[in-house]
């Protein structure tokens, strides 16, 4: 029997396989991003790690076992230090002109999060980042086992998304998702908050086309 957050994933399966296709993905993967693309990306990316943060820390705040806060508090302490260490390292060699511009198309991502999170707690904030780590886990993955001549610091940035340590955590978000109460949360309310990301995905990692 297939669990909740498997069927989920399989009901939005087309809308994923899209943003999976995009134009930055496909240019990551095949090593033709070009250096202005990948210096507004790092620019956004750095940006929305902080909203990713604050979503974990709103979950950590409504868990009320520690079963249910160790894995998003184990996600936080990720975001604030590998990932905020990793933008530190590669911040001066990849400035990014448009900047401003981009971090403003860019923002959709985070607002479609935060306003989710806001009006429905733990549960949205759970599924939104199964849908945001779900498609990174699954176009990383994919860009690892393709050897391409990709600048060193996306390389890093491909590999750290499709390690052991980041597919455990998207485990943990799917175990998550499936203990949620299906009489308090239906599925509707995960297909809106998980098709809302996507989508916004979409449109965050477009930003940073010129």
């Amino acid at each position: 029997m297939s669990s909740r957050s498997a069927a989920l994933v399989d009901r939005n399966a087309a809308l994923l396989d899209r943003a999976c296709g995009i134009r930055f993905v496909r240019e990551a993967t095949d090593g033709t991003l070009g250096a202005g693309d990948l210096a507004r990306y790092l620019l956004v990316e750095e940006a929305f790690v902080l909203t990713a943060a604050r979503v974990l820390g709103r979950v950590v705040w409504e868990s009320t076992t520690w079963s249910d806060l160790l894995p998003s508090a184990r996600s936080l302490t990720n975001l604030v230090t590998e990932q905020r260490d990793y933008f530190a390292a590669v911040r001066d060699r990849h400035p990014a002109t448009g900047g401003p511009a981009a971090l403003a198309r860019a923002q959709v991502l985070s607002d479609v999060v935060l306003r989710q999170v806001a009006e429905a707690g733990r549960p949205a904030a759970l599924t939104g980042m199964l849908a945001a780590e779900t498609m990174y886990a699954r176009w990383c993955t994919a860009a690892a086992a393709q050897p391409a001549p990709r600048d060193p610091d996306l390389q890093d940035w491909v590999a750290l998304h499709a390690a052991p340590a980041f597919l455990a955590q998207v485990d943990a978000l799917r175990d998550d998702v499936d203990a949620l109460d299906p009489g308090t949360v239906d599925d509707a309310a995960l297909d809106r908050w998980f098709g809302a990301v996507l989508e916004a995905e979409i449109a965050f990692h477009d930003a940073v086309h010129a």
